[in-house]
Protein backbone atom coordinates (compact mmCIF):
# COMPACT_ATOMS: atom_id res chain seq x y z
CA UNK A 1 0.00 0.00 0.00
CA UNK A 2 1.46 3.33 -1.01
CA UNK A 3 1.40 6.45 1.14
CA UNK A 4 2.11 9.92 -0.16
CA UNK A 5 3.09 12.82 2.08
CA UNK A 6 1.14 15.93 1.25
CA UNK A 7 2.94 19.25 0.75
CA UNK A 8 1.46 20.59 3.98
CA UNK A 9 2.65 17.75 6.23
CA UNK A 10 5.05 18.70 9.00
CA UNK A 11 4.61 15.80 11.43
CA UNK A 12 7.02 13.00 12.19
CA UNK A 13 5.35 9.61 12.35
CA UNK A 14 6.57 7.38 15.18
CA UNK A 15 8.64 4.26 14.51
CA UNK A 16 5.90 1.98 15.87
CA UNK A 17 3.57 3.07 13.05
CA UNK A 18 2.92 1.04 9.93
CA UNK A 19 4.62 3.82 7.99
CA UNK A 20 8.33 4.39 7.75
CA UNK A 21 9.67 7.50 9.51
CA UNK A 22 9.23 10.52 7.29
CA UNK A 23 10.18 14.09 8.08
CA UNK A 24 10.19 16.58 5.24
CA UNK A 25 10.85 20.21 4.56
CA UNK A 26 9.95 22.48 1.67
CA UNK A 27 13.11 21.80 -0.35
CA UNK A 28 12.57 18.02 0.00
CA UNK A 29 9.13 18.18 -1.63
CA UNK A 30 10.33 18.08 -5.16
CA UNK A 31 10.42 15.69 -8.03
CA UNK A 32 10.90 12.56 -5.92
CA UNK A 33 7.75 12.96 -3.82
CA UNK A 34 5.65 14.29 -6.68
CA UNK A 35 6.84 11.52 -8.98
CA UNK A 36 6.06 8.96 -6.29
CA UNK A 37 2.61 10.46 -5.94
CA UNK A 38 2.15 10.47 -9.71
CA UNK A 39 3.20 6.84 -10.05
CA UNK A 40 0.94 5.84 -7.17
CA UNK A 41 -2.08 7.62 -8.57
CA UNK A 42 -1.42 6.28 -12.07
CA UNK A 43 -1.31 2.65 -10.91
CA UNK A 44 -4.35 3.19 -8.70
CA UNK A 45 -6.26 4.78 -11.58
CA UNK A 46 -5.60 1.74 -13.76
CA UNK A 47 -6.91 -0.60 -11.07
CA UNK A 48 -9.91 1.65 -10.59
CA UNK A 49 -10.80 1.67 -14.30
CA UNK A 50 -10.39 -2.10 -14.49
CA UNK A 51 -12.69 -2.61 -11.49
CA UNK A 52 -15.21 -0.16 -12.94
CA UNK A 53 -15.16 -2.02 -16.27
CA UNK A 54 -15.86 -5.52 -15.03
CA UNK A 55 -18.34 -4.40 -12.36
CA UNK A 56 -20.22 -2.54 -15.09
CA UNK A 57 -19.91 -5.47 -17.50
CA UNK A 58 -21.31 -7.92 -14.94
CA UNK A 59 -24.30 -5.69 -14.16
CA UNK A 60 -24.96 -4.99 -17.86
CA UNK A 61 -24.96 -8.71 -18.65
CA UNK A 62 -27.28 -9.31 -15.69
CA UNK A 63 -29.71 -6.63 -16.90
CA UNK A 64 -29.66 -8.00 -20.45
CA UNK A 65 -30.38 -11.48 -19.11
CA UNK A 66 -33.22 -10.12 -16.95
CA UNK A 67 -34.82 -8.18 -19.82
CA UNK A 68 -34.47 -11.14 -22.18
CA UNK A 69 -36.11 -13.41 -19.61
CA UNK A 70 -38.91 -10.88 -19.07
CA UNK A 71 -39.57 -10.61 -22.80
CA UNK A 72 -39.58 -14.39 -23.17
CA UNK A 73 -41.96 -14.86 -20.23
CA UNK A 74 -44.40 -12.20 -21.44
CA UNK A 75 -44.24 -13.59 -24.97
CA UNK A 76 -44.93 -17.09 -23.68
CA UNK A 77 -47.96 -15.84 -21.74
CA UNK A 78 -49.32 -14.08 -24.81
CA UNK A 79 -48.65 -17.12 -27.00
CA UNK A 80 -50.46 -19.48 -24.61
CA UNK A 81 -53.46 -17.16 -24.24
CA UNK A 82 -53.88 -15.83 -27.77
CA UNK A 83 -51.73 -18.04 -29.96
CA UNK A 84 -49.63 -15.06 -31.05
CA UNK A 85 -45.88 -15.28 -31.86
CA UNK A 86 -43.52 -15.53 -28.90
CA UNK A 87 -41.66 -12.35 -29.84
CA UNK A 88 -42.47 -9.03 -31.46
CA UNK A 89 -40.19 -6.76 -33.47
CA UNK A 90 -40.15 -3.94 -30.90
CA UNK A 91 -38.35 -5.95 -28.23
CA UNK A 92 -35.10 -5.15 -30.05
CA UNK A 93 -35.31 -1.50 -28.98
CA UNK A 94 -36.09 -2.13 -25.31
CA UNK A 95 -32.67 -3.47 -24.32
CA UNK A 96 -30.62 -0.67 -25.95
CA UNK A 97 -32.98 1.96 -24.51
CA UNK A 98 -32.60 0.46 -21.06
CA UNK A 99 -28.80 0.44 -21.23
CA UNK A 100 -28.75 4.09 -22.30
CA UNK A 101 -31.21 5.32 -19.66
CA UNK A 102 -29.62 3.20 -16.91
CA UNK A 103 -26.23 4.68 -17.77
CA UNK A 104 -27.64 8.20 -17.59
CA UNK A 105 -29.03 7.40 -14.12
CA UNK A 106 -25.56 6.08 -13.14
CA UNK A 107 -26.76 2.56 -12.41
CA UNK A 108 -23.47 1.27 -13.82
CA UNK A 109 -21.57 0.34 -11.76
CA UNK A 110 -23.86 1.84 -9.11
CA UNK A 111 -21.20 2.49 -6.48
CA UNK A 112 -22.49 4.68 -3.69
CA UNK A 113 -26.16 3.91 -4.33
CA UNK A 114 -28.05 2.59 -1.34
CA UNK A 115 -30.78 -0.01 -1.79
CA UNK A 116 -33.59 2.56 -1.67
CA UNK A 117 -32.01 4.99 -4.14
CA UNK A 118 -31.00 2.17 -6.48
CA UNK A 119 -34.55 0.79 -6.54
CA UNK A 120 -35.95 4.27 -7.20
CA UNK A 121 -33.59 4.83 -10.12
CA UNK A 122 -34.35 1.41 -11.59
CA UNK A 123 -38.09 2.05 -11.47
CA UNK A 124 -37.74 5.53 -12.96
CA UNK A 125 -35.45 4.22 -15.69
CA UNK A 126 -37.94 1.51 -16.64
CA UNK A 127 -40.75 4.06 -16.67
CA UNK A 128 -38.75 6.28 -19.03
CA UNK A 129 -37.80 3.37 -21.31
CA UNK A 130 -41.35 2.14 -21.78
CA UNK A 131 -42.71 5.69 -22.10
CA UNK A 132 -40.18 6.36 -24.87
CA UNK A 133 -41.25 3.12 -26.55
CA UNK A 134 -44.92 4.18 -26.43
CA UNK A 135 -44.12 7.59 -27.91
CA UNK A 136 -42.15 5.93 -30.68
CA UNK A 137 -45.04 3.56 -31.48
CA UNK A 138 -47.45 6.50 -31.61
CA UNK A 139 -45.41 8.72 -33.94
CA UNK A 140 -44.39 5.80 -36.15
CA UNK A 141 -48.06 4.72 -36.32
CA UNK A 142 -47.14 1.19 -35.26
CA UNK A 143 -49.93 0.73 -32.72
CA UNK A 144 -51.63 -1.97 -34.80
CA UNK A 145 -48.41 -3.98 -34.84
CA UNK A 146 -47.82 -3.69 -31.11
CA UNK A 147 -49.40 -5.75 -28.35
CA UNK A 148 -50.49 -3.51 -25.52
CA UNK A 149 -50.94 -6.60 -23.36
CA UNK A 150 -47.39 -7.75 -23.93
CA UNK A 151 -46.01 -4.26 -23.31
CA UNK A 152 -47.87 -3.97 -19.99
CA UNK A 153 -46.90 -7.43 -18.79
CA UNK A 154 -43.28 -6.84 -19.81
CA UNK A 155 -43.13 -3.61 -17.83
CA UNK A 156 -44.62 -5.24 -14.72
CA UNK A 157 -42.26 -8.21 -14.86
CA UNK A 158 -39.26 -5.98 -15.47
CA UNK A 159 -40.04 -4.02 -12.30
CA UNK A 160 -39.55 -7.27 -10.38
CA UNK A 161 -36.93 -9.21 -12.30
CA UNK A 162 -34.35 -6.51 -13.06
CA UNK A 163 -33.84 -5.52 -9.38
CA UNK A 164 -33.84 -9.21 -8.40
CA UNK A 165 -31.19 -10.26 -10.95
CA UNK A 166 -29.14 -7.16 -10.20
CA UNK A 167 -29.11 -8.09 -6.50
CA UNK A 168 -27.94 -11.61 -7.37
CA UNK A 169 -25.11 -10.30 -9.56
CA UNK A 170 -23.98 -7.82 -6.91
CA UNK A 171 -24.11 -10.52 -4.25
CA UNK A 172 -21.85 -12.77 -6.34
CA UNK A 173 -19.37 -9.93 -6.87
CA UNK A 174 -19.45 -9.00 -3.18
CA UNK A 175 -18.86 -12.58 -2.03
CA UNK A 176 -15.89 -12.76 -4.38
CA UNK A 177 -14.59 -9.44 -2.99
CA UNK A 178 -14.85 -8.01 -6.49
CA UNK A 179 -17.45 -5.25 -6.10
CA UNK A 180 -16.85 -1.66 -5.19
CA UNK A 181 -13.87 0.58 -4.76
CA UNK A 182 -11.45 1.29 -1.90
CA UNK A 183 -12.06 4.27 0.37
CA UNK A 184 -9.98 5.93 3.06
CA UNK A 185 -11.63 7.43 6.13
CA UNK A 186 -10.24 10.65 7.57
CA UNK A 187 -11.05 10.39 11.27
CA UNK A 188 -10.82 7.32 13.52
CA UNK A 189 -13.08 8.64 16.27
CA UNK A 190 -16.64 7.45 16.86
CA UNK A 191 -17.97 8.99 13.63
CA UNK A 192 -15.46 7.03 11.56
CA UNK A 193 -16.06 3.81 13.47
CA UNK A 194 -19.83 4.07 13.07
CA UNK A 195 -19.27 4.68 9.37
CA UNK A 196 -17.21 1.51 9.00
CA UNK A 197 -19.92 -0.46 10.77
CA UNK A 198 -22.52 0.86 8.33
CA UNK A 199 -20.37 0.21 5.25
CA UNK A 200 -19.73 -3.36 6.40
CA UNK A 201 -23.49 -3.89 6.86
CA UNK A 202 -24.36 -2.29 3.50
CA UNK A 203 -21.78 -3.83 1.17
CA UNK A 204 -24.02 -3.02 -1.77
CA UNK A 205 -22.87 0.59 -1.52
CA UNK A 206 -19.54 -0.55 -2.93
CA UNK A 207 -17.42 1.49 -0.51
CA UNK A 208 -14.67 -0.71 0.97
CA UNK A 209 -12.71 0.96 3.82
CA UNK A 210 -9.01 0.10 3.57
CA UNK A 211 -7.48 2.60 6.00
CA UNK A 212 -8.03 5.30 8.59
CA UNK A 213 -6.05 8.54 8.81
CA UNK A 214 -6.20 10.42 12.10
CA UNK A 215 -4.22 13.15 13.86
CA UNK A 216 -4.02 11.28 17.19
CA UNK A 217 -0.55 9.64 17.37
CA UNK A 218 -1.87 7.03 19.81
CA UNK A 219 -3.95 5.56 16.98
CA UNK A 220 -1.08 5.21 14.51
CA UNK A 221 -0.23 1.61 13.79
CA UNK A 222 -3.40 0.33 15.48
CA UNK A 223 -6.26 -1.53 13.81
CA UNK A 224 -9.81 -0.36 14.38
CA UNK A 225 -12.46 -2.88 13.37
CA UNK A 226 -9.73 -4.64 11.40
CA UNK A 227 -8.75 -1.53 9.46
CA UNK A 228 -5.28 0.01 9.98
CA UNK A 229 -4.69 3.59 11.04
CA UNK A 230 -1.84 4.59 8.73
CA UNK A 231 -0.98 8.06 9.93
CA UNK A 232 -2.20 11.64 10.16
CA UNK A 233 -4.70 13.49 8.00
CA UNK A 234 -2.02 15.28 5.95
CA UNK A 235 -1.33 12.03 4.14
CA UNK A 236 -2.75 10.96 0.79
CA UNK A 237 -3.56 7.32 0.03
CA UNK A 238 -3.28 6.71 -3.74
CA UNK A 239 -4.86 3.25 -3.44
CA UNK A 240 -8.16 4.87 -2.40
CA UNK A 241 -10.49 6.41 -4.98
CA UNK A 242 -12.84 7.98 -2.43
CA UNK A 243 -12.02 9.88 0.75
CA UNK A 244 -14.61 10.19 3.49
CA UNK A 245 -14.19 13.02 5.98
CA UNK A 246 -15.71 11.84 9.26
CA UNK A 247 -14.36 14.50 11.62
CA UNK A 248 -17.06 16.64 13.19
CA UNK A 249 -14.93 18.21 15.91
CA UNK A 250 -12.45 20.06 13.67
CA UNK A 251 -12.27 23.80 13.15
CA UNK A 252 -13.67 25.18 9.87
CA UNK A 253 -10.20 26.43 8.89
CA UNK A 254 -8.69 22.99 9.24
CA UNK A 255 -11.56 21.39 7.32
CA UNK A 256 -10.91 23.84 4.51
CA UNK A 257 -7.20 22.98 4.68
CA UNK A 258 -8.05 19.29 4.28
CA UNK A 259 -10.41 19.94 1.35
CA UNK A 260 -7.95 22.12 -0.49
CA UNK A 261 -4.95 19.99 0.49
CA UNK A 262 -4.84 16.19 0.83
CA UNK A 263 -8.50 15.59 -0.01
CA UNK A 264 -8.16 17.41 -3.34
CA UNK A 265 -6.18 14.46 -4.75
CA UNK A 266 -9.11 12.03 -4.61
CA UNK A 267 -11.69 11.48 -7.34
CA UNK A 268 -14.56 11.89 -4.88
CA UNK A 269 -14.80 13.27 -1.36
CA UNK A 270 -17.71 12.61 0.97
CA UNK A 271 -18.21 14.78 4.06
CA UNK A 272 -20.13 13.31 6.98
CA UNK A 273 -21.79 16.26 8.76
CA UNK A 274 -22.89 16.21 12.37
CA UNK A 275 -26.58 16.17 11.47
CA UNK A 276 -27.78 12.83 12.78
CA UNK A 277 -31.23 14.13 13.64
CA UNK A 278 -31.98 15.02 10.02
CA UNK A 279 -33.24 12.75 7.22
CA UNK A 280 -30.44 11.23 5.17
CA UNK A 281 -32.21 9.82 2.09
CA UNK A 282 -34.14 12.70 0.60
CA UNK A 283 -31.64 15.53 0.94
CA UNK A 284 -30.33 17.70 -1.89
CA UNK A 285 -27.93 20.61 -2.07
CA UNK A 286 -28.81 24.22 -2.88
CA UNK A 287 -26.41 27.00 -3.80
CA UNK A 288 -27.45 29.96 -1.66
CA UNK A 289 -25.23 32.63 -3.16
CA UNK A 290 -22.03 30.71 -2.50
CA UNK A 291 -23.27 29.16 0.73
CA UNK A 292 -24.10 25.46 0.77
CA UNK A 293 -27.71 24.76 1.70
CA UNK A 294 -29.42 21.44 2.31
CA UNK A 295 -32.90 20.93 0.89
CA UNK A 296 -34.80 18.31 2.91
CA UNK A 297 -37.95 16.65 1.59
CA UNK A 298 -40.28 15.94 4.51
CA UNK A 299 -42.37 13.22 2.87
CA UNK A 300 -44.69 12.72 5.82
CA UNK A 301 -45.83 16.33 5.44
CA UNK A 302 -47.02 15.62 1.89
CA UNK A 303 -50.68 14.46 1.86
CA UNK A 304 -50.21 12.91 -1.58
CA UNK A 305 -47.33 10.80 -0.28
CA UNK A 306 -49.38 9.63 2.69
CA UNK A 307 -52.29 8.81 0.37
CA UNK A 308 -49.89 6.83 -1.83
CA UNK A 309 -48.70 4.81 1.17
CA UNK A 310 -52.26 4.01 2.23
CA UNK A 311 -53.23 3.06 -1.32
CA UNK A 312 -50.17 0.80 -1.56
CA UNK A 313 -51.12 -0.89 1.73
CA UNK A 314 -54.71 -1.54 0.64
CA UNK A 315 -53.79 -2.64 -2.86
CA UNK A 316 -51.07 -5.07 -1.79
CA UNK A 317 -53.23 -6.53 1.00
CA UNK A 318 -56.30 -7.05 -1.20
CA UNK A 319 -54.35 -8.48 -4.13
CA UNK A 320 -52.51 -10.93 -1.87
CA UNK A 321 -55.72 -11.99 -0.06
CA UNK A 322 -55.98 -15.05 -2.32
CA UNK A 323 -52.86 -16.36 -0.57
CA UNK A 324 -53.11 -15.18 3.04
CA UNK A 325 -56.82 -15.76 3.70
CA UNK A 326 -56.62 -19.58 3.17
CA UNK A 327 -53.37 -19.66 5.19
CA UNK A 328 -55.00 -17.82 8.09
CA UNK A 329 -57.95 -20.22 8.04
CA UNK A 330 -55.68 -23.31 8.03
CA UNK A 331 -53.44 -22.06 10.86
CA UNK A 332 -56.44 -20.99 12.92
CA UNK A 333 -57.79 -24.54 12.67
CA UNK A 334 -54.49 -26.06 13.81
CA UNK A 335 -54.26 -23.69 16.79
CA UNK A 336 -57.82 -24.47 17.89
CA UNK A 337 -57.11 -28.19 17.75
CA UNK A 338 -54.08 -27.65 19.98
CA UNK A 339 -55.45 -25.41 22.76
CA UNK A 340 -59.24 -25.54 22.24
CA UNK A 341 -59.34 -21.78 22.60
CA UNK A 342 -59.97 -18.86 20.29
CA UNK A 343 -57.06 -19.08 17.82
CA UNK A 344 -56.87 -15.30 17.61
CA UNK A 345 -55.46 -13.12 20.34
CA UNK A 346 -56.18 -9.38 20.55
CA UNK A 347 -53.60 -7.10 22.15
CA UNK A 348 -53.93 -3.39 22.92
CA UNK A 349 -51.26 -1.32 21.17
CA UNK A 350 -50.42 2.36 20.62
CA UNK A 351 -51.12 3.61 17.10
CA UNK A 352 -51.25 6.74 14.97
CA UNK A 353 -51.36 9.97 17.05
CA UNK A 354 -51.19 7.89 20.25
CA UNK A 355 -54.59 6.28 19.69
CA UNK A 356 -54.92 2.76 21.12
CA UNK A 357 -56.18 -0.15 19.02
CA UNK A 358 -56.25 -3.94 19.18
CA UNK A 359 -53.83 -5.94 17.05
CA UNK A 360 -54.85 -9.31 15.66
CA UNK A 361 -52.39 -12.14 16.23
CA UNK A 362 -52.47 -15.90 16.36
CA UNK A 363 -52.52 -17.40 19.83
CA UNK A 364 -49.03 -18.74 20.51
CA UNK A 365 -49.13 -19.09 24.32
CA UNK A 366 -50.76 -21.46 26.76
CA UNK A 367 -54.16 -20.31 28.10
CA UNK A 368 -52.83 -19.54 31.63
CA UNK A 369 -49.84 -17.61 30.27
CA UNK A 370 -49.55 -14.97 33.02
CA UNK A 371 -49.46 -17.43 35.91
CA UNK A 372 -46.86 -19.50 34.06
CA UNK A 373 -44.74 -16.37 33.57
CA UNK A 374 -44.91 -15.37 37.24
CA UNK A 375 -43.90 -18.87 38.33
CA UNK A 376 -40.93 -18.70 35.95
CA UNK A 377 -39.87 -15.35 37.47
CA UNK A 378 -39.94 -16.85 40.97
CA UNK A 379 -37.78 -19.81 40.02
CA UNK A 380 -35.42 -17.91 37.69
CA UNK A 381 -34.73 -14.24 38.59
CA UNK A 382 -32.57 -13.87 35.46
CA UNK A 383 -35.69 -14.25 33.34
CA UNK A 384 -37.29 -11.32 35.17
CA UNK A 385 -34.20 -9.18 34.54
CA UNK A 386 -34.31 -10.06 30.84
CA UNK A 387 -38.03 -9.24 30.69
CA UNK A 388 -37.59 -5.87 32.38
CA UNK A 389 -34.77 -5.01 29.96
CA UNK A 390 -36.22 -6.19 26.61
CA UNK A 391 -39.92 -6.94 27.37
CA UNK A 392 -39.29 -10.28 25.64
CA UNK A 393 -37.72 -13.61 26.58
CA UNK A 394 -35.51 -15.72 24.37
CA UNK A 395 -36.82 -18.86 26.10
CA UNK A 396 -40.38 -17.96 27.00
CA UNK A 397 -42.07 -20.75 29.03
CA UNK A 398 -45.51 -19.56 27.95
CA UNK A 399 -45.13 -20.39 24.25
CA UNK A 400 -46.61 -23.60 22.84
CA UNK A 401 -44.69 -25.87 20.41
CA UNK A 402 -46.80 -24.64 17.48
CA UNK A 403 -46.36 -21.10 18.80
CA UNK A 404 -42.57 -21.45 18.57
CA UNK A 405 -42.93 -22.38 14.90
CA UNK A 406 -45.31 -19.51 14.18
CA UNK A 407 -43.06 -16.98 15.90
CA UNK A 408 -39.89 -18.27 14.27
CA UNK A 409 -41.27 -17.48 10.83
CA UNK A 410 -43.44 -14.53 11.95
CA UNK A 411 -46.60 -16.38 10.91
CA UNK A 412 -48.27 -15.32 14.15
CA UNK A 413 -48.51 -11.78 12.80
CA UNK A 414 -50.29 -12.57 9.53
CA UNK A 415 -53.75 -11.74 11.02
CA UNK A 416 -52.50 -8.15 11.39
CA UNK A 417 -53.40 -7.80 7.72
CA UNK A 418 -56.90 -7.31 9.12
CA UNK A 419 -55.55 -4.28 11.00
CA UNK A 420 -54.06 -3.01 7.74
CA UNK A 421 -57.44 -3.21 6.03
CA UNK A 422 -59.09 -1.43 8.97
CA UNK A 423 -56.54 1.37 8.83
CA UNK A 424 -55.02 0.73 12.26
CA UNK A 425 -51.71 -0.41 10.81
CA UNK A 426 -49.55 -0.24 7.71
CA UNK A 427 -47.57 -2.97 5.99
CA UNK A 428 -44.35 -1.16 6.95
CA UNK A 429 -43.82 1.11 9.91
CA UNK A 430 -42.63 1.27 13.52
CA UNK A 431 -43.42 -1.82 15.57
CA UNK A 432 -46.75 -1.45 17.46
CA UNK A 433 -45.99 -1.35 21.18
CA UNK A 434 -48.08 -1.63 24.34
CA UNK A 435 -48.31 1.52 26.41
CA UNK A 436 -45.93 0.28 29.12
CA UNK A 437 -43.20 -0.40 26.54
CA UNK A 438 -43.68 2.86 24.68
CA UNK A 439 -43.39 4.74 27.98
CA UNK A 440 -39.84 3.39 28.28
CA UNK A 441 -38.76 5.10 25.04
CA UNK A 442 -37.31 8.56 24.74
CA UNK A 443 -40.08 11.17 24.41
CA UNK A 444 -38.60 12.44 21.15
CA UNK A 445 -38.68 8.92 19.68
CA UNK A 446 -42.24 8.40 20.90
CA UNK A 447 -43.31 11.64 19.20
CA UNK A 448 -41.77 10.48 15.91
CA UNK A 449 -43.38 7.03 16.11
CA UNK A 450 -46.85 8.49 16.61
CA UNK A 451 -46.65 10.47 13.37
CA UNK A 452 -47.20 7.33 11.30
CA UNK A 453 -49.18 4.10 11.51
CA UNK A 454 -47.33 1.20 13.10
CA UNK A 455 -46.34 -1.57 10.71
CA UNK A 456 -46.47 -5.33 10.42
CA UNK A 457 -42.79 -5.14 9.56
CA UNK A 458 -40.22 -2.39 9.70
CA UNK A 459 -36.59 -1.36 9.86
CA UNK A 460 -36.17 -2.86 13.35
CA UNK A 461 -37.57 -6.24 12.32
CA UNK A 462 -35.31 -6.60 9.27
CA UNK A 463 -32.23 -5.46 11.20
CA UNK A 464 -32.03 -8.19 13.80
CA UNK A 465 -35.42 -7.71 15.48
CA UNK A 466 -35.17 -8.65 19.15
CA UNK A 467 -31.38 -9.01 18.94
CA UNK A 468 -31.02 -5.25 18.49
CA UNK A 469 -33.05 -4.49 21.64
CA UNK A 470 -34.87 -1.28 22.55
CA UNK A 471 -31.90 0.88 21.55
CA UNK A 472 -32.02 -0.62 18.08
CA UNK A 473 -35.75 -0.02 17.93
CA UNK A 474 -35.30 3.65 18.76
CA UNK A 475 -32.58 4.04 16.14
CA UNK A 476 -34.29 2.18 13.31
CA UNK A 477 -37.80 3.51 13.94
CA UNK A 478 -36.60 7.11 14.02
CA UNK A 479 -34.60 6.51 10.82
CA UNK A 480 -37.69 5.12 9.11
CA UNK A 481 -39.98 7.99 10.10
CA UNK A 482 -37.45 10.64 9.07
CA UNK A 483 -36.64 8.98 5.75
CA UNK A 484 -39.97 7.46 4.81
CA UNK A 485 -40.84 6.92 1.15
CA UNK A 486 -42.68 4.28 -0.85
CA UNK A 487 -39.29 3.08 -2.09
CA UNK A 488 -38.13 2.49 1.47
CA UNK A 489 -41.30 0.49 2.12
CA UNK A 490 -40.59 -1.76 -0.86
CA UNK A 491 -37.00 -2.36 0.26
CA UNK A 492 -38.13 -3.22 3.81
CA UNK A 493 -40.78 -5.63 2.50
CA UNK A 494 -38.23 -7.43 0.33
CA UNK A 495 -35.77 -7.66 3.21
CA UNK A 496 -38.54 -8.95 5.47
CA UNK A 497 -38.73 -12.20 3.51
CA UNK A 498 -34.98 -12.70 3.93
CA UNK A 499 -35.14 -11.92 7.66
CA UNK A 500 -38.06 -14.33 8.15
CA UNK A 501 -36.26 -17.15 6.35
CA UNK A 502 -33.16 -16.56 8.49
CA UNK A 503 -35.34 -16.23 11.60
CA UNK A 504 -32.97 -13.48 12.71
CA UNK A 505 -33.87 -12.18 16.16
CA UNK A 506 -37.15 -14.07 16.22
CA UNK A 507 -38.24 -15.63 19.53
Amino acid sequence: MQIVVNRSSRKKIGSDCLLENIEISDHMIGESVLAHRSRGHHASALRFEYRRFYNTAALVLGDIFALTAVLFISGSIRHSLFGEPLTQWWIEIIVPLWLIVASVYRLYPGWGLGAVEELRRQALSLGIVFSMALVFFFWAQLGSLTSRFMLTVTFGLALILIPAIRKVVKSILIKGNQYGLPVVIYGAEQEGRDLVKHLEAEKGLGYKPIAFLDDHPSYWGAHIKGIPVLGDTNLVLPDAQVAILAMNNVEPEYRQHLLEGPLSYYRNVIIIPDLRELPSLWVGTVDMGGTLGLRIEMNLADPIARFTKRTFDLGATLISAIFWVPLVAALAGLIWLGVRKNPFFLQKRMGLHGKEFFTWKFRTMVPDAESVLQQAFETNPELKTEWERDFKLKKDPRITPLGHFLRRFSLDEIPQLINVLKGDMSLVGPRPLPAYHEDELDLKITSLRRRIRPGMTGMWQVSGRSDSGTDGMEMFDSYYVRNWSIWLDVVVLVRTFSAVLRSSGAY
